[in-house]
């Protein structure tokens, strides 16, 4: 027996669809020591009812079915926007380039063919679930760093190398600014300064570590509809800003590495309206 990676993919689940009995047998056996948690479909219509009830990390879904299909399952599952996530692997006797393009047409992402080989069903499970696992990881770091961003009170922006903002959080909703109309904006239109060319070359900093920008001093301009009186046109906050890369800090440094110059990430701390820090 052919041993999985069991501390990476161990609980993670899978659902198998085939109307062949040995199929289902064979495949079992090698699954059987795995640690996945395995469910069975035999036709397109079970398939749907069990990917609803649990949710799997991984389907192996043969292409020759009764009724639907293992490609019209597959199109109606990416389809779906709470199951298109869900990578699958089609079971198939058929090695043609046209049927294989077909499968990948349809959103597969591999192919296990027949008769199975113990180590390819083996290594191509694997390796969709580390890459599930590895995805879904993301997603929830994604998912909670959103939440800070959108939930803190400090003014998060990001400029593209052009200083256009590309990204500003709810925090902006306090100068009167709804976030998605910032987007596409240069960053000087917001900016309040009678030396405004050198606060922008410090704000929209290419700068990472230790050169990175801190505190700096920047009066953004409040929106009309919220200064209601003189003292409250402008908002002062100290901005930390660091440039974006797409090396590493360290070869951002080096000469002789191929880089290229993202946008700056900024953030606006402690901000005071209308009086001095």
């Amino acid at each position: 027996m052919i041993e999985f990676d069991k501390n990476q993919i161990s609980g993670m689940k899978i659902l198998i669809v085939d109307d062949v009995l040995d199929n289902l047998s064979i495949l079992g056996h090698f699954l059987q020591q795995s640690g996945l948690e395995i469910s069975v479909a035999r036709t397109g219509e079970k398939a749907f009812e069990l990917v609803v009830q649990n949710k799997p990390d991984l389907i192996l879904l043969d292409v020759r079915m009764p009724g639907i299909d293992g490609y019209e399952v597959c199109r109606r599952l990416k389809e779906d926007v709470s199951t298109k996530d869900i990578p699958i692997i089609f079971i198939t006797a058929l090695t043609g380039t046209e049927d294989m393009m077909r499968g990948f047409n349809a959103g597969g992402v591999d192919y296990i063919t027949k008769p199975f080989h113990e180590r390819e069903v083996v290594c191509r499970i694997t390796t969709q679930l580390k890459l599930k696992k590895a995805q879904d990881e993301i997603k929830r770091r994604e998912k909670f760093y959103r939440v800070i961003v959108e939930s803190v009170p400090d003014l998060i922006f990001q400029l593209d190398p052009d200083r256009k903002i590309v990204f500003a959080n709810p925090a902006f909703r306090l100068l009167g600014y709804e976030p998605d109309q910032l987007v596409g904006q240069s960053i000087g239109s917001l900016i309040e300064s009678s030396d405004k060319e050198r606060l922008l070359e410090d704000l929209a900093t290419r700068h990472v570590g230790p050169m990175a920008i801190t505190d700096l001093e920047v009066m953004l301009k409040v929106s009309d509809d919220v200064s209601l009186v003189e003292e409250m046109t402008t908002y002062k906050t100290l901005v930390d800003s660091v440039g974006l890369w797409n090396v590493s800090d360290e070869d951002v440094f080096k000469e002789n590495v191929d880089k290229e110059f993202l946008g700056t990430l900024c953030i606006g701390k402690r901000a005071v309206l209308g009086f001095p820090l």
